[in-house]
């Protein structure tokens, strides 16, 4: 294991490494985890997330830089510009494997330049470079001028103008497409004046044991490979799941309003395969998955090459929007991606807009002269153009829909569909009733990647965590449980770090396994289910220092109601029932305070004067 750190400050232009603790590693694995510790112990109270107390924490795991499955990526923390919360946003492509190789488990970047600057990391090379004939530049054209100044092969995770504008939902984009899209990262990124991190390196990756290595990789990427969704999501990719909305009720419809849509099928992953997709090199390293897309349309309004939309990108710009029309969804996409801002999140905001300009609270004098009318898709992308340049509404749609409903009120939060001010993924918790609690307690708001319950609601059990049978979706009873429980293993993915997308295959042992391997360490899938619930705690922590506490464990009203038809038309979950059972499982009280016992239990004694005063 590689346990060095890369601190780099911009405003002084001091560049330093450091030793990770062997502890930290052993406690916190990597990604998400040191991220947590770190800056649970660096950013202030009181710091502002655009402000040069906030930092980057770019960080790979354990697993990093070798040939385990979906080992090329990593994770990015930070304070969130749009929640004001804790950040971690994770990419996949090629950015951690070459991390890895040169030779750094994490970076932290602190401080602010007074000019656009990039990092240039090559092994212990590493330089602060001038960003000036890029500034303003699109993502691709950015890497594209780096990667030719940097002549050696690596990868390039960059900001477009979005970031630069300091949007609060830019994110930082990389490989060919590859998003950590979340939170607002791209515009901390923006905050330092940082156009992009470029890293290369020639450093072997070494096992602690060479041949559990070798072992445990031929098994490991075997299940994965075997099991049948692999090859569903090499075929089709992601969107898969929208070809299937129609029978399970999952993708949110009209901004969160109907339960069928006749236009699923249409933006399908199916669909997207016999149209438009075409052959290309796998983006992701060592991935048997495959479930990027890349894809043509040669001619037309919505003419494009490049990489295709994923699930939430179909749901944020078509069914949210009824927009049926997949060569505009996948335009849009390549917009964002070039903008370099969440697809989810700008596709959400314009969906609040439709329904406000629906109600009368917003009129066409005041988004520009635009019709945005349900289905309406030259005006979706006038009005994503207007988010992406930061011009007339797209300057407060820009801002998420939490901020943009207390602008425009008139009671227009009852439909702006967040939790903790990130605009809910495209999946519905009266599809899958153990969404509820997982969004509702997520560390970084409304989000389905702390809590991945499409691995195992329904279909898998987690045996390390005595849940030993596969869930009934619309059961109320053992949601909670099962919630803190797929909390645990999805943060200890996020920690390791690899793609969550191998869980519908290997478990928190298999997983185990594998650190072992390349540590010497002795986990058993317990422990790791451990190790998730310590860093879930620290993340809690580090959210109630920024005023976040139980009271904001909520969902919006409209998702607590039915659905307009549908397969889940009646169903609707009981969160309180929910919240109170997952408190007492995690250890937590009635307002959902970690208790001083659970802390103690966790090693992270540190944050009781904080929490406790």
């Amino acid at each position: 294991m590689q346990g060095r750190l890369l601190r780099v400050n911009l405003s002084t232009r001091e560049i330093g490494v450091e030793g990770i603790p062997e502890q930290y590693l052993r406690d916190y694995l990597g990604g998400s985890g040191l991220a947590a510790k770190y800056l649970y112990d660096e950013i202030p109270a009181g710091s502002s997330a655009l402000g040069e107390e906030n930092k980057l924490f770019f960080s790979i795991g354990p697993l990093n830089g070798g040939y385990f499955p979906t080992s090329g990526r990593y994770n990015v923390s930070c304070r969130s510009p749009l929640t004001g919360l804790w950040l971690d946003s994770s990419s996949s492509g090629k950015f951690g494997y070459y991390m890895g190789r040169a030779g750094y488990m994490a970076i932290i970047i602190e401080g602010q330049s007074d000019q656009p600057v990039y990092l240039y990391i090559n092994n212990d090379t590493v330089e602060i470079k001038d960003a000036a004939s890029i500034w303003g530049k699109t993502i691709s054209e950015s890497i594209q001028l780096i990667e030719k100044e940097s002549q050696v092969k690596g990868s390039a995770a960059a900001i477009g103008p979005s970031g630069e504008k300091l949007v609060p939902m830019a994110c930082i984009i990389n490989d060919g497409g590859r998003a950590a899209g979340r939170g607002g990262a791209g515009a901390v990124m923006g905050s330092k004046k940082l156009k992009a991190v470029f890293v290369s390196g020639d450093r072997k990756f070494e096992a602690a044991d060479p041949d559990a290595w070798r072992k445990v990789i031929r098994e490991l990427t075997g299940k994965v490979v075997e099991h049948p969704l692999t090859n569903s999501l090499k075929t089709y990719g992601t969107g898969v799941a929208m070809g299937l909305a129609t029978q399970s009720g999952d993708a949110p419809t009209k901004n969160w309003q109907l339960g069928n849509w006749e236009g699923y099928g249409k933006i399908s992953g199916m669909t997207m395969a016999s149209t438009m997709l075409r052959q290309h090199s796998p983006e992701c390293h060592v991935c048997p998955i495959q479930c990027a897309r890349y894809v043509e349309i040669e001619e037309g309004p919505y003419a494009m090459k490049g990489s295709g939309p994923e699930y939430e990108t179909l749901g944020s710009f078509g069914s949210m929007l009824l927009n049926d029309d997949l060569e505009s969804i996948a335009y849009m996409n390549l917009l964002c991606n070039e903008y370099g801002i969440d697809t989810i999140s700008s596709g959400s905001s314009i969906a609040f807009a439709m329904e406000a300009y629906e109600k009368g609270m917003l009129s066409q004098e005041d988004l520009n002269g635009i019709d945005l009318t349900w289905g309406n898709t030259e005006a979706v992308l006038a009005v994503l153009r207007l988010i992406l340049n930061q011009e007339g509404i797209g300057k407060l749609l820009g801002q998420g829909v939490k901020k943009a409903a207390q602008v425009i009120g008139q009671g227009s939060e009852e439909f702006a569909i967040h939790v903790k001010g990130m605009e809910l993924p495209m999946h519905d918790p009266r599809a899958f009733f153990g969404f509820g609690p997982t969004y509702a307690t997520s560390p970084r708001g409304g989000c389905h990647c702390h809590g991945y319950l499409g691995a195992f609601e329904g279909r898998n059990p987690i045996p390390e965590a005595g849940i030993n049978e596969i869930q009934d979706r619309h059961a109320t009873s053992g949601k909670g449980i099962l919630a803190k429980a797929v909390q645990d293993v999805s943060t200890a993915v996020h920690s390791a770090i690899v793609c969550i997308f191998t869980f519908y295959s290997l478990s928190a042992s298999d997983l185990a396994r594998a650190i072992n391997a390349a540590t010497g360490f002795s986990y058993t899938g317990e422990d790791i289910l451990k190790i998730g619930e310590r860093i879930f705690n620290l993340q809690r922590a580090f959210n109630s220092r920024f005023g976040s506490s139980g009271a904001d464990d909520t969902l919006p009203p409209r998702v607590l109601s039915s659905t307009i038809g549908g397969p889940v038309e009646g169903l609707v979950p009981n969160l309180e029932e929910q919240l109170q059972e997952y408190y007492q499982a995690r250890g937590w009280d009635s307002a959902g305070k970690p208790s001083q016992a659970k802390l103690e239990d966790l090693g992270l004694d540190y944050v009781i004067g904080e929490l406790y005063g």
